[in-house]
């Protein structure tokens, strides 16, 4: 099962990935809201996985499709708490030097202020 939450700040979309993001159905409807805010000026997507439990190629093809759109716009996507087991794929597939990854963000007034010292 999967599930989403959204918090949007502009130029900020925080995204809480929730379960098992598995096929492009799974994703739909959090893509267009995704895609949807991403159009309205909000360039950075930060994507928390901490309570992704699992996610296979169609999942990741969906956080390329961020990536795309964000850097479209002149932004970025940054990938929070990712697990063990999912950081094993990124690292596997090398989808690690195409994301920017940060780990132990809260939220997304923490991701904020992490960013603004530089770290």
């Amino acid at each position: 099962m999967f599930e989403y939450s959204i918090e949007q700040e502009a130029p900020y979309v925080w995204v809480n990935l929730v379960g098992k993001l598995i096929t492009e159905d799974d994703a739909k409807e959090f893509m267009q809201k995704t895609d949807s805010l991403i159009s309205q000026n909000c360039n950075t997507a930060v994507i928390n996985m901490q309570n992704l439990n699992y996610i296979n190629s169609s999942g990741f093809n969906q956080l390329l499709k961020i990536l795309s759109a964000t850097r479209n716009l002149g932004g970025d996507t940054y990938l929070c708490n990712i697990n063990s087991n999912i950081d094993t794929l990124l690292i596997t597939t090398k989808l690690n030097t195409i994301f920017t990854i940060k780990q132990e963000i809260k939220n997304l007034s923490d991701f904020k202020k992490n960013m603004s010292y530089g770290s």
